[in-house]
């Protein structure tokens, strides 16, 4: 045979991978819906904020854009009665 493989002993104190490990005393963390519900918060919060940012920004473009449309309105008028 081209490949042997020799038998050897595996001493005892090695842990061989089909035994279970010892448990740890740690809880092992969040269960999933723990970590679900604290996503949701966050996703939330960050579409709350995002929300007020957008309202913000468009309310402040429609005050520019009406202020833009009085000052047209003026030039207007003005050429108006010079004609």
């Amino acid at each position: 045979m081209m490949f042997s493989i020799a038998k050897r002993q595996i001493p005892s104190t090695l842990r061989s991978f089909s035994t279970t490990a010892a448990s740890s005393t740690g809880g092992g963390g969040a269960g999933f819906f723990a970590r679900f519900g604290s996503f949701i918060s966050g996703a939330g919060l960050t579409a709350l904020g995002t929300e007020v940012y957008i309202f913000k920004e468009v309310r402040e473009g429609n005050l520019e854009m009406l202020k833009k449309q009085r000052e047209l309105e003026k030039r207007l008028a003005a050429l108006e009665k010079k004609h």
